[in-house]
């Protein structure tokens, strides 16, 4: 059976690929899937793996869409979309993701491959690595701007910020600096994984427009 042990699992997952460990929300989101897959709540468990998981980066999240669809756990079988979900799960060339994409691959004809390029391509438009930063990246932006009225950290200094994840409560300065150094590592990973070498990676410069096209070329080719 394409399986993976839980303690492999938990070593795969990520929040937004952020360099920090999943928040709480994601880490309760991840206990209750895997209870829920456990006591055999399939369908229940698909659909948070699919909807909430799947689109923060969670790389296990998106193994076990592909297995459900494998196995016809909690989803209609279907090999084509499950060969394109262990394509996406194995982006990272992680052993255990590497294997079992392998596996499944090699037992399909010219047709059933060339389906599976098509959606492994629609997938990645959305949930490889890089789409997943470059939401992430848009979306701090965008609270940046609408909150300062610029990029500018300083523009924030006076404001109090209340986080809706825990409600926590800190100065502008204070949060808007620590968006601005998520930011940083962010696109500084984005750098790396599209070997964009002359890529802008401080928030105050960095071309949006610009980092949308490379991004849409990079992931529009694959192996």
């Amino acid at each position: 059976m394409l399986s993976l042990a839980s303690d492999f699992a938990y070593s795969q997952r990520s929040s937004e690929l952020s360099a920090d460990l999943p928040d709480s929300l994601t880490m309760a989101t991840q206990d209750k899937v895997d209870a829920l897959f456990d006591a055999g709540d399939f369908e229940r468990a698909f659909f948070i793996y699919r909807n909430e998981l799947v689109p923060v980066g969670d790389k296990y999240a998106q193994y076990m869409v592909g297995y459900m669809y494998l196995t016809g756990m909690g989803v209609e079988e279907d090999p084509i979309a499950a060969s394109a979900w262990y394509r996406l799960s194995a982006e990272r060339r992680t052993p255990e993701f590497v294997a079992v994409r392998d596996q499944l691959l090699r037992n399909m004809n010219d047709d059933e491959m060339r389906r599976s390029d098509a959606e492994y391509i629609q997938l990645r438009l959305k949930y490889c690595d890089l789409a997943v930063l470059l939401s992430s990246v848009r979306r701090n932006l965008r609270e940046v701007e609408t909150k300062t009225g610029s990029r500018i950290q300083s523009d924030s200094s006076a404001m109090t910020v209340i986080e809706t994840s825990g409600g926590r409560v800190r100065s502008g300065s204070e949060y808007y600096g620590l968006l601005y150094s998520q930011l940083e590592d962010r696109l500084k990973l984005m750098q790396e994984i599209g070997n964009f070498e002359d890529m802008e990676t401080n928030p105050d410069s960095v071309n949006l427009r610009e980092l949308e096209r490379r991004v849409k070329e990079h992931i529009a080719s694959f192996d």
